[in-house]
């Protein structure tokens, strides 16, 4: 009966071996900013990022060497302060499209069809860093008002999907958030965002923690 489960430990091999941590280190990323728009104050560290967000957005973006296959991602946040959401409805619209915390997954693909004239200096600055193309992007949200597992499309792009995941309080005050997509996902880089522009909204968030498989 035993000899029926002598695969389980390569099985629990192999994914270790392609589970990789990602180093939260500034220097690995390129935080860029949104004309008009105060940006974040963010800083490195514990082995953690730290959003400090004052009706402001801005975000972290890192490129990969290599196209990954993401089956699953995983990491842990805590998040202190207002977020001015009050609805599902509301979190759909322009208005409402603000969040704790967002770790994006930019997905390999063709860039969309804009003339370079016409393109934001964030968005010269996004397809300058990153490696491969990409034109489209998938959002996992912690804390978001949509129930965990429901999907809907950013008010902003159609090509944004955004993903509301479950969130496992921790005793040590971080919430634990562990996502598995039905199929892997080809993925060049990561996308680390927090916040409070739409909704005038002043918190703190963290990120630690964050391996992809």
């Amino acid at each position: 009966m035993l000899r029926n489960f002598s695969w389980l430990p390569l099985l629990l091999v192999t994914a270790q071996l392609n589970a990789e941590q990602i180093v939260l280190d500034k220097h690995h990323f390129e935080h860029i900013h949104f004309k008009r728009i105060q940006p974040n104050t963010i800083t490195f560290n514990n082995h953690a990022i730290h959003f400090e967000v004052t009706k402001s957005a801005s975000f972290l973006l890192l490129a990969f060497d290599d196209i990954k296959s993401i089956s699953k991602v995983s990491f842990q946040w805590s998040a202190k302060g207002t977020l001015n959401k009050n609805s599902i409805d509301h979190e759909t619209t322009r208005k409402g499209d603000d969040a704790w915390l967002r770790v994006g997954l930019i997905i390999e693909g063709p860039p969309e069809d804009i003339p370079e004239p016409l393109l934001p200096r964030w968005m010269k600055q996004v397809r300058k860093t990153l490696r491969y193309t990409s034109g489209s992007m998938i959002y996992l949200i912690p804390g978001a008002m949509h129930p965990p597992g429901e999907t809907w499309k950013s008010p902003f792009s159609s090509n944004i999907d955004m993903v509301s995941v479950d969130s496992i309080y921790t005793d040590d005050g971080w919430n634990k958030v562990s996502h598995e997509f039905t199929r892997p996902v080809q993925t060049v880089g990561l996308w680390i965002m927090a916040d409070g522009d739409n909704t005038g909204s002043t918190f703190n968030s963290r990120l630690r923690k964050l391996v992809v498989e």
